[in-house]
């Protein structure tokens, strides 16, 4: 699991329905540097979100099989926002 940063939606005009009522969300992953307050971020990646984080939000992401364990059926994730995240204690 990973924390990132929502900095954008992701619309499509065609889609698979396998997705219902899904929202798409382009987030920033952070790295072991933005703990520690740098500006820098992973590779965006698009990530599944059932929770409506919004823009500028940090959220718990769930990435590989576990990204598709809270359907009941078979929905091609990769992504999952698991958690939307209030407060970040850290210390190094």
């Amino acid at each position: 699991m990973r924390i990132g940063t929502v900095i954008g939606r992701v619309t499509l005009s065609v889609r698979s329905p396998k997705y219902v009522g899904e929202r798409l969300l382009l987030t920033l992953p952070w790295t072991q540097e933005t703990f520690s307050g740098k500006e820098t971020y992973a590779p965006a990646i698009v990530v599944y979100d059932l929770l409506g984080a919004g823009v500028g939000q940090q959220i718990a992401i769930s990435e590989g099989s576990e990204a598709a364990c809270p359907f009941s059926k078979a929905t091609p994730v990769d992504a999952y926002c698991a958690a939307l995240v209030d407060k970040i204690f850290y210390k190094p």
